[in-house]
């Protein structure tokens, strides 16, 4: 059941007061007075600028049409004679006055039975406490893909440049459009044209500057420009098999063909083993643009204000959908959640705000959330079904460690043949993957510093040394991870 089916159907069950949570005002507005659902009644507008304004059909008596008053309104509304809709724009900057609150109620009881229904347009669902058993509330969802096509050809024809986008090009341009409000997807397509003369594929890039500006525009969410690619991560070869045959998910045919949207993974491992890297690396492979949510500015100092935070992130991620949310070191951010921590329960509704998104979501948002202390992660956050999968990441293996060797070493020196990667690979058991790297620098500099010669594979073993790695350090909690996760999880090394 589409947007206004639902809304006709409230309307006929006499729900007189209704609240639709939107920001595109003018589209829903549209969308009202064209559909034949509701051909048969009057569509009155009102707002402090205008007053009343007959969107479809007559004031029908309204005696007072420039009155801006709230009040006032309420009275018209109650006199008026006839089947109708109004639409009250911003009412809801009123709602902290007590008397156009009750007035309000006592409106919403006088209209049941009759054919007069006053529908408020909010940019949020929250509510007075007094209200919310009086107001029904329905959401306008963004546009859809079919929406966004008939506007693309609309726009595509009146253009008359260039080629007309092949059928690939168009449903790519689509789907990354999914997620923007119409008014955004309207100007975007008439930036193309203006910019490029015609719809081509230079529109994705226009397209995803866009969505960056919107992520500007909060302070939790960062947008992570992506440049990493599966090569770029030596050995767990599990989680990039699983992340490979999951490309194509988000796309159109995959909808077709019946795949469930995935709702995203949880990757539990020691520090400086590939966790953070593969967020990247999955966003390059996938194509899709990668935001980092800091939960630790989500919690503010008011009452409320964390929930409201985490929910308006959330929204910038679906609004920017399809995307990958990346959520790193996700045990510090619900380490107060059962209640101990002293925040006044905040951290446990935080995640009960979250938990409730993970399970209703159908925006396609895929969440990589990391994590190193499994013994801070609330239990109710590694319940199955909350993840599609929950990985691992050991200690890379000697081949692994042969592989980080590999990528690493090319990214400095484009020949690599003077390294033996066996041999350096045997030195460093037990190293993470970012020791490794770090393993390599200090080699570098050290290497630098006697002249500037060219680094050797005898300077990396003398660096290795100098590095006590973390399995060292913390090998008896490291030892308790690995026994936690050998019943629990899915290995993302390919090898132990």
């Amino acid at each position: 059941m589409n947007f206004l089916d639902r809304l006709n159907t409230t309307i006929r069950s006499n729900q007189s007061l209704i609240n639709v949570i939107t920001f595109e005002e003018n589209r829903f507005l549209t969308m009202l007075s064209e559909s034949t659902l509701f051909k048969d009644k009057n569509i009155i507008t009102w707002d402090l600028g205008d007053g009343f304004f007959p969107l479809k059909g007559d004031f029908g008596g309204i005696k007072n049409r420039d009155r801006t008053d709230p009040i006032t309104c309420l009275q018209e509304i109650k006199k008026f004679k006839g089947n109708v809709i109004f639409v009250l724009r911003d009412f809801h900057l009123h709602f902290r006055e007590s008397i156009i609150l009750r007035s309000l109620r006592n409106l919403n009881h006088d209209l049941q039975f009759t054919k007069k229904t006053i529908i408020l347009t909010t940019p949020s669902a929250t509510l007075p406490l007094e209200l919310r058993e009086d107001i029904s509330q329905l959401e306008l969802e963004l546009p859809a893909y079919v929406e966004i096509e008939k506007e693309l050809d609309s726009i595509v024809v009146s253009a008359a440049q260039g080629k007309p986008p092949t059928p690939q090009l168009k449903e790519k341009i689509i789907e990354s459009t999914l997620g923007l409000s119409m008014v955004n997807i309207k100007n975007l397509f008439s930036k193309i044209i203006i910019t490029h003369g015609s719809i081509d594929e230079r529109a994705i890039e226009i397209i995803l500057l866009e969505k960056r500006g919107i992520i500007k525009k909060g302070e939790i969410l960062e947008f992570f420009p992506v440049h990493e690619s599966l090569n770029d991560i030596g050995g767990l070869e599990n989680l990039k098999a699983w992340l490979r045959k999951r490309s194509q998910v988000f796309t159109r045919k995959a909808k077709d063909y019946g795949l469930p949207a995935p709702k995203g993974i949880l990757i539990i491992g020691i520090q400086g083993t590939g966790k953070s890297l593969a967020a990247k690396a999955t966003a390059g492979l996938w194509k899709l643009p990668l935001l980092r949510m800091d939960l630790g500015k989500v919690f503010g100092s008011l009452l409320g204000e964390s929930e409201q935070n985490l929910r308006q992130a959330i929204n910038f991620a679906e609004t920017i959908s399809p995307c990958i949310l990346w959520i790193d070191e996700l045990e510090k951010a619900f380490a107060g959640s059962s209640g101990s921590a002293g925040d006044g329960g905040t951290s446990a509704r935080i995640l009960g705000t979250f938990l409730t998104w993970m399970q209703e979501k159908t925006k396609p948002v895929f969440i990589i959330a990391t994590g190193n202390d499994v013994a801070q992660l609330p239990p109710e956050l590694m319940r199955k079904g909350r993840f599609d999968e929950i990985f691992f990441v050991d200690l890379p293996s000697n081949s692994e460690r042969q592989a980080i060797f590999k990528v690493l070493l090319e990214k400095v020196r484009p020949v690599i043949r003077q390294f033996d990667l066996v041999k350096l690979a045997d030195a460093t058991t037990d190293y993470s993957g970012a020791e490794i790297e770090q393993i390599i620098y200090d080699a570098m500099f050290n290497a630098f510093d006697d002249n500037q010669r060219e680094f050797t594979e005898a300077d990396i073993l003398a660096s290795v040394n100098e590095i006590i790695p973390i399995s060292r350090l913390m090998s008896e909690k490291i030892d308790g991870l690995k026994a936690w996760a050998a019943q629990r999880t899915r290995k993302a090394n390919s090898e132990s």
